[in-house]
């Protein structure tokens, strides 16, 4: 049961995956709440999250800031399906829009983010350096982008952490970010890192 389950946080579907969404609602909200501190959202931002899960970041944000717009877009039916129906009022204003997919495969044409939230969702994408670039190009010139990424591996540690955090950096300035900043949070079960950057469309 347990197997099956975690294989579930990877891609949530069906009634096992709606466990796993509530898993991760709880599990991540300390750190989901130092993301956006750290992403410096202001009233008015235009905001992807990728890797929504179960929601918990989007719901947060609104109660937080005015006037919002945020898009979110994740890999799991189930999880889009999730959110759809919690955040309804929303949606019928026209303030929250979902998808689901690869944000590597992105193809929306969206206006330009300020702002980009990734939380616990970096380890599993397929093509990190593809993605980012991506983000770059849907992204505002000055924009800023946070990702945060708390080991949950069977070999979790702070080891792993650390090794998370050289490659997250290193893959943001490949994609064309500056300004990066790394941070770390001990929060249990094991320690977190946070990496901000800025989006500068002058540097590809």
């Amino acid at each position: 049961m347990l197997g099956a389950l975690a294989k579930q946080f990877r891609k949530p579907n069906g009634a096992l995956g709606r466990l796993a969404g509530l898993v991760m609602f709880f599990e991540n909200r300390k750190i989901n709440r130092w993301t956006i501190d750290r992403l410096g959202i202001q009233p008015g931002d235009h905001i992807l999250e990728i890797g929504f899960g179960p929601g918990y970041a989007i719901e947060e944000m609104f109660q937080r800031y005015r006037n919002l717009q945020i898009d979110g877009i994740d890999l799991s039916e189930t999880m889009l399906h999730t959110v759809l129906s919690k955040n309804e009022q929303v949606i019928r204003n026209g303030r929250l829009r979902l998808f689901q997919g690869d944000i590597a495969d992105f193809n929306e044409n969206l206006s330009p983010y300020k702002k980009v939230i990734s939380v616990n969702n970096y380890p599993l994408w397929k093509n990190k350096r593809k993605s980012l670039i991506r983000i770059h190009q849907l992204m505002r010139d000055g924009g800023r982008i946070a990702i945060t990424v708390q080991p949950r591996e069977e070999d979790a540690s702070r080891e792993k952490t650390f090794s998370h955090a050289v490659q997250i950096e290193q893959d943001l300035f490949y994609a064309g970010f500056r300004d990066i900043s790394v941070k770390f949070k001990k929060v249990r079960p094991q320690l977190t890192v946070c990496v901000t950057a800025i989006c500068k469309k002058n540097h590809f």
